[in-house]
């Protein structure tokens, strides 16, 4: 674990434009802070006008923009009035764009910090209130307790059979093939099923509103797994297992041929589905 003393996204913007009068504020409705746009556009020397400014910087579609840019109450001499703004994800967006030195030398630090979090699993903000610090240790904590019961329910999400397939000089549609081999086993549908007919469970939630989404709302996922409930994990890394059992046991020097493992996975597959089906005619849940 590592700490960092990357600033904050707007101190860096003032950094870069120091002889500019910046607006800035914060957000409630989207809990994130904020800068004028008009007054970044002119620190910039933008010649256009703040709408055209903006969608300089936003370019993809309209419902996503809401993350970067919107109208915010701004005081002025004349009272509060409506402004165009750029949230703290614009920033970051124009932060990445820019080619001014500065703006460079922070894109630097960001990436620095990621490498950082790949390679230390997280990354301790040095410049965080004492607050912030003491409630950050067990949150810390219990995000690892539930990463690691994760992790052992899941039992490396398939990256056995992934590397055994890889390994085979297999493809994307080979593991694919593999997977449903096992779901039909276990389940009685294909991955493509199960994301179709189950309620998403877990995976990646919102950090915001987004949408009709509120904050902490699952994100919706293609991954198979996000559907399935603790049972059906705890079945499916028991399969895994199973077959990887057996093709140690069938290539125990390790060198294994997609033939080995589609046929250890339909093996798997035809057992299970006729176990699941002698426990349906002698009236045992399945």
């Amino acid at each position: 674990m590592s700490v960092s003393h990357l600033p904050s996204i707007f101190r860096a913007v003032q950094e870069i434009f120091p002889d500019t009068a910046l607006r800035m504020g914060f957000s409630t409705e989207h809990k994130a802070a904020f800068v004028v746009a008009a007054d970044l556009g002119k620190a910039i020397d933008y010649k256009a006008d703040a709408e055209s400014f903006i969608r300089s910087l936003v370019k993809g579609p309209g419902d996503s923009r809401t993350l970067y840019v919107g109208n915010e109450l701004i005081p002025t001499a004349g009272g509060l009035q409506t402004m165009k703004v750029i949230y703290k994800r614009g920033a970051f967006h124009l932060m990445m764009r820019s080619n001014l030195p500065k703006a460079a030398e922070y894109r630097d630090q960001v990436f620095d910090l990621l490498e950082q979090i790949e390679r230390e699993g997280f990354v301790v903000n040095a410049s965080a209130p004492v607050e912030q610090l003491k409630t950050m240790k067990p949150l810390v904590e219990q995000t690892i307790d539930e990463l690691l019961e994760a992790r052992l329910q899941e039992r490396k999400d398939y990256r056995s059979i992934i590397r055994a397939v890889r390994d085979a000089g297999g493809q994307d549609r080979d593991f694919a093939d593999v997977q449903n081999m096992i779901y039909l086993g276990l389940f009685g549908m294909t991955a493509q099923t199960v994301r179709e007919r189950q309620p998403q469970v877990s995976g990646e939630r919102y950090k915001r509103e987004y949408r009709s989404a509120k904050a902490g709302d699952l994100r919706p996922s293609k991954v198979a797994k996000d559907f399935l409930t603790k049972e059906q994990l705890k079945a499916l890394d028991d399969g895994v297992n199973y077959i990887t059992s057996v093709l140690n046991l069938q290539c125990p020097d390790g060198v294994m041929t997609l033939d080995d493992i589609k046929g250890a996975a339909l093996d798997f597959g035809a057992h299970m589905r006729s176990l699941r089906a002698r426990r349906a005619g002698s009236g045992v849940a399945a």
